[in-house]
């Protein structure tokens, strides 16, 4: 009886996940074309793996102009009755109230939940770069002299500073084997206790890699092949392209 009830709860339901959007701006073709990707979308949740801003600071409820066009596709996809969480990335750490106030998002860091009847981990993925040099990084820009930094320099000079600091590429090195080594022995380690799906962004590459004790979806890069994780009742497929639309790449 429980199974039963459990396919006719998750009947028609649509899951679709997504991270490394990396917008820059009103100038950035990107963002354009996210925002269609958007006003397409016909799902009942919509999880953002982080990096959905290639940078982004909250600055106590000051508009960020160079996003309102995605800000307002997000309030429009919400309107439609999608649920939005959010996940923070390496480049969108510091979400704030656009997102669990005025976009009513839910805003996680990464965790374990259950979607469509089975126990998933979420994460962005940069958490699984130990390396010295990184380590360091996250720790100085999450730390609370940096935030003191942004404060004193305000909105405009704040977030001129920030995009300087995220650099003009998006994309990561050419060779990610190391990066997705880490991402994959990490990723097995939160696997265990009905875990046995870890679903990850931040390296850009997209497939699945099986395990003997589940699998890691890496999403790829939005930013780079339009790339994003379908989930339905017919199954779940690692897409390129529009959602209404989707070029099917690998089944989970």
């Amino acid at each position: 009886l429980g199974g039963v009830t459990f396919r006719a709860y998750h009947l028609g339901m649509r899951v679709v996940m997504v991270s490394d959007v990396h917008l820059e701006g009103l100038e950035d073709p990107g963002q354009r074309d996210f925002v269609g990707w958007l006003d397409a979308l016909a799902a009942d949740r919509l999880y953002l793996l982080g990096d959905l801003f290639h940078h982004w600071w909250d600055f106590s409820g000051a508009v960020m102009t160079p996003y309102v066009p995605v800000c307002a596709a997000l309030l429009r996809l919400r309107e439609r009755g999608i649920e939005i969480t959010f996940v923070p990335g390496n480049h969108d750490f510091r979400a704030g109230s656009f997102f669990t106030e005025v976009l009513g998002a839910e805003v996680q860091a990464m965790h374990t939940r259950e979607v469509m009847g089975r126990s998933v981990f979420l994460a962005h993925g940069d958490e699984a770069d130990t390396s010295r040099g990184y380590a360091l990084t996250r720790w100085l820009l999450r730390g609370w002299p940096f935030a003191a930094l942004l404060w004193i320099l305000g909105p405009k000079r704040g977030w001129n500073f920030l995009r300087r600091l995220a650099g003009e590429s998006r994309g990561h090195p050419a060779d990610q084997s190391a990066l997705l080594a880490r991402q994959r022995e990490w990723a097995q380690g939160k696997m265990g206790g009905g875990t046995e799906l870890v679903v990850l962004g931040h390296v850009h590459h997209m497939g699945i890699h099986r395990t003997g004790a589940g699998a890691v979806v890496h999403l790829g890069g939005w930013c780079d092949e339009r790339s994003w994780l379908d989930w339905s009742p017919e199954g779940v497929w690692l897409s390129r392209g529009l959602p209404d639309a989707p070029e099917r790449v690998e089944a989970l």
